[in-house]
């Protein structure tokens, strides 16, 4: 049987708390695109990563190819896990 979890919604202000993010930095990453609109668990996990990265100086627009490039890696080791897992 498969369980179907259901993630509870986060507010934005529970997330600014929980994140260490004022509330207006939580929307803009909401609006550009870094976390989804419905905040969760896992976007609070990438809300705390945009937060150390902003730590280091790191602007925005830095951040944004930080994790799609980050994205992308791990993309690209499932798929290298997958056809190595094939031969």
């Amino acid at each position: 049987m498969i369980e179907h979890r259901e993630e509870t919604q986060i507010t934005i202000k529970i997330a600014a708390q929980r994140t260490g993010l004022h509330p207006r930095i939580v929307r803009r990453c909401m609006r550009w695109g870094l976390v989804s609109q419905v905040l969760t668990e896992a976007e609070l996990v990438e809300l705390r990563r945009i937060r150390r990265l902003s730590s280091l100086g790191i602007n925005l627009a830095g951040i944004d190819v930080i994790l799609r490039m980050r994205q992308r890696i791990q993309a690209l080791q499932a798929e290298l896990e997958r056809l190595e897992a094939s031969l």
